[in-house]
């Protein structure tokens, strides 16, 4: 099985993953509160100003729950040893949001690939802020295949042999994933300016904090904007 299969199963059992841990979460809590209810109504017997109190406590408690499943993913993101060669060749790793323009992407890689031994690409699968509420995972999967076929196919018309792969939806967890594997000697985020969350996220500096490697980020074309100005 290739590298990208095995990242692209990846991605979709840890999208399943935080699915199960927000419906345990919720189960938990809820299953907490029943046994505060039921208590509440053989033993204490609050008035209707109780209850209510009762209520609000119980909404935040399981606002609290389900913020806290959703947050602790991307807090944890623990760097895999890289891998490495000993060749001394420069070798480019190129992180891209999947809303880049694939034209204005895969030609700032070929502007940079100049002298590059090898090229390696992965989009990491873009996610909406209301991810994990909607039903969008397999569009937003989608998205971010059609980016990476489209880019792989023009990388080597223009006569830039590249690899690839699809990321998670954590960019630096994806990052990370792919420097294990592949040797990179230089790290590229490609971000469509004030077209991507990762930009809220503060990607550039949290990704030079996890590798010894030069890390840069550089502004593409939005194909969002694209479509807006077309």
């Amino acid at each position: 099985m290739s590298r990208g299969r095995l990242v692209d199963l990846k991605g979709r059992s840890q999208a399943l993953g935080v699915g199960k841990n927000i419906i345990f979460s919720l189960a938990s809590i809820g299953g907490v509160l029943i046994i505060a209810a039921l208590v509440a109504v053989f033993a204490v017997k609050p008035p209707l100003l109780g209850w209510i109190g009762f209520a609000i406590v119980s909404a935040i408690g399981l606002g609290i729950g389900v913020a806290a499943t959703l947050a602790v993913p991307y807090l944890r993101v623990s760097p895999q040893d890289p891998a490495r060669a000993f060749d001394g060749r420069r070798r480019l790793l190129v992180v891209a949001d999947a809303r880049c323009d694939v034209e204005a992407l895969c030609n700032g890689i070929r502007a940079r690939s100049h002298h590059t031994a090898a090229t390696h690409l992965v989009v990491p699968v873009h996610v909406s802020h209301l991810h994990f509420l909607t039903d969008h995972e397999t569009d937003e999967r989608q998205e971010a295949e059609q980016c990476l076929l489209k880019s792989l196919r023009l990388l080597r018309q223009l006569g830039v042999p590249t690899t690839g792969s699809i990321g998670t939806d954590k960019p630096l967890e994806s990052m990370s994933d792919a420097l294990a594997s592949f040797p990179a000697t230089q790290v590229i985020l490609a971000v469509p300016k004030q077209d991507s969350y990762w930009l809220e996220q503060g990607l550039l500096e949290k990704a030079r904090a996890l590798t010894a490697i030069p890390v840069t980020q550089v502004d593409v074309a939005s194909v969002l904007r694209g479509a807006r100005s077309a």
